[in-house]
């Protein structure tokens, strides 16, 4: 009688276990084909993965259920989301109203904000002067985000974009946040101490509307406001351009602010998101971040830095600066990612920020012996920054000089 016990229960663990195999592997990458096969599974993702390496792109408009299909196009992270306007990056016909497009993995790992290469599908219709930009159509999990399609390469885990999916997909109201903490208000207004430094803070915009929708965001710049006063901000650098405030829309600038403004201290920079992800290592870049230095060698702090959101132009400066004062890549990546517990329906995954530093250092993060020597290296090589002004910074962003 024990002996038979003992087999059901260990029959039942061995179904448990198929199970929860079978419920761990509904997430699996698709299998890597030796050469390009039309399947149902790479019709529905967009893409597949063949085995010298290539990424062929696929396009059924079938299920898309679009009708006379005349042109198609990928954009795409990778291509700086072009659309319809790169020919390097038109499909041809394969068969039965297929399209296709090859490419190597070099050309399409190139990470969006999921992390990952996104793309859609920018079609031309016969029967329409408008074009067709729909979104993803994959109900695989793990392969599409904010409505595009996902690439991912052997070695990636798509659990990891569900996860992340759950986090960009949260929107947060007011009453999810206690205003009485002050761990929970910096959340709530994106603003938090630079790692590595003593003296720069980075955030939102303290009085640009950008989720005017939200409840939370009256009280976010007005938080914002707030902490600026709160920090003793003394300088502030803003990545957005020198954009005014609305009346109308109910926006405002402080008297604390600007005093800044009135005094000079409060440089206006207008960077975009191409340029300090995907365009990190050219001269755009390397020029504004020498603007940014010499603006805090010669004024005082502490300091703010801020774009709309104080994600992205916002995210990968602050990390740069971060990162030239001795943080390591752990904590700057950590704190990049804080961005995310806004709750406004954005997400950008350190992958990105990742994508940027390897432009700037010419080889992996993991590579790195010292990031903040090499990094500094990049602009200093590059005749952005002198090895005086890198040291003032330092000095001015730490407390060592004021």
């Amino acid at each position: 009688m024990k002996k038979t016990v003992l087999v059901v229960i260990m029959t039942a663990a061995v179904i448990m276990n198929a199970a929860a195999s079978r419920k761990k592997n509904e997430n699996v990458l698709p299998g890597v084909q030796k050469t390009f096969t039309l399947n149902e599974q790479n019709r529905e993702l967009g893409y597949q993965i063949t085995g010298d390496g290539t990424v062929v792109f696929v396009f059924d408009p079938a299920l898309y259920k679009i009708a006379d299909t005349d042109h198609v196009y990928v954009e795409g992270s990778f291509n700086g989301w072009k659309k319809g306007t790169d020919e390097a990056w038109s499909m041809t016909k394969y068969r039965r109203n297929v399209w296709t497009l090859t490419k190597s993995a070099a050309e399409v790992r190139i990470p969006g904000n999921s992390g990952f290469p996104e793309f859609k599908f920018y079609i031309f219709v016969k029967s329409s002067k408008y074009a067709k930009e729909p979104q993803a159509v994959s109900k695989i999990p793990g392969y599409q985000m904010a409505t595009n399609n996902l690439v991912l390469f052997p070695g990636d885990d798509p659990a990891v974009v569900v996860a992340n999916t759950a986090t960009a997909d949260c929107v947060k109201k007011l009453s999810d946040f206690d205003l009485s903490d002050p761990a929970q208000a910096a959340v709530l207004a994106n603003v938090r101490q630079v790692p590595g430094t003593t003296m720069l803070w980075r955030g939102y915009h303290p009085y640009k509307k950008s989720r005017a929708q939200y409840d939370t965001e009256q009280p976010r710049l007005e938080l914002v406001k707030k902490l600026l006063e709160t920090n003793g901000i003394k300088s502030i650098i803003t990545l957005s351009g020198d954009e005014k405030p609305s009346e109308a829309a109910g926006e405002s600038i402080s008297p604390y602010e600007q005093a800044i403004i009135d005094a000079g201290n409060e440089l206006f920079i207008d960077t975009s998101y191409n340029t300090v992800y995907y365009h990190s290592a050219e001269a755009d870049f390397g020029n504004m971040m020498q603007q940014i230095v010499r603006f805090i060698d010669s004024h005082p702090g502490p300091y703010y830095i801020h774009c709309r959101l104080g994600t992205d132009r916002t995210g990968v400066t602050s990390a740069v600066l971060a990162a030239f004062c001795g943080a390591d890549w752990q904590d700057i990546a950590a704190d990049y990612q804080k961005t995310n517990e806004m709750g406004i329906k954005e997400f950008r995954d350190y992958r990105l920020l990742q994508y940027s530093f390897e432009q700037m250092l010419g080889k992996p993060v993991a590579d790195v012996q010292n990031l903040q020597h090499e990094l500094a290296a990049h602009f200093v090589d590059g005749g952005y920054l002198t090895q005086e002004e890198f040291a003032g910074l330092v000095k001015r962003l730490t407390g060592t000089i004021e």
